[in-house]
């Protein structure tokens, strides 16, 4: 009697053959969990890759303040240079040397503007053959 009752129990309690496969595919392959990346495992890797990162980070921090070191000792020494009077005199120098080629160019446009401009003739003539000194009258004189 206690063997039927279990036996009655058991076929009540069974798992049907289908649903127990269903179910065995809804699970996790080993093969494909071995291939997963443990929890503990990934953390360890981001923490290593946080550090790794601050670390860069430091080092673009240093690198920029070493930057801004050189460019103000630079931006220093040229302000020293600007500053001496012999670049002082000199920039004046070029400056008046500046405005006089202005002047000078703004005359020679502005000036006459004629189609030829008449150019002195060497006074004494010679001969091109014996070297003689000749007189001459230009023609337009």
């Amino acid at each position: 009697k206690m063997l039927f009752e279990s036996v009655e129990k058991l076929q009540k309690e069974k798992a049907d053959q289908q649903e127990m496969l269903a179910a065995m595919d809804l699970k996790a392959d080993k093969a494909a969990l071995r291939t997963k990346v443990d929890c503990s495992q990934f953390e360890e890797n981001m923490e290593q890759l946080d550090d790794r990162m601050q670390e860069l980070q430091n080092q673009i921090s240093a690198q920029k303040e070493h930057w801004n070191k050189v460019q103000q000792q630079f931006s220093d020494a040229m302000e020293e240079k600007l500053d001496r009077e012999e670049l002082k005199a000199f920039r004046r120098r070029l400056d008046d040397a500046w405005s006089r080629n202005i002047a000078t160019l703004e005359t020679r446009l502005l000036g006459d503007s004629g189609a030829g401009f008449k150019k002195q003739l060497p006074v004494p003539f010679t001969c091109l053959s014996c070297d003689r000194m000749l007189t001459m009258q230009v023609p337009g004189q």
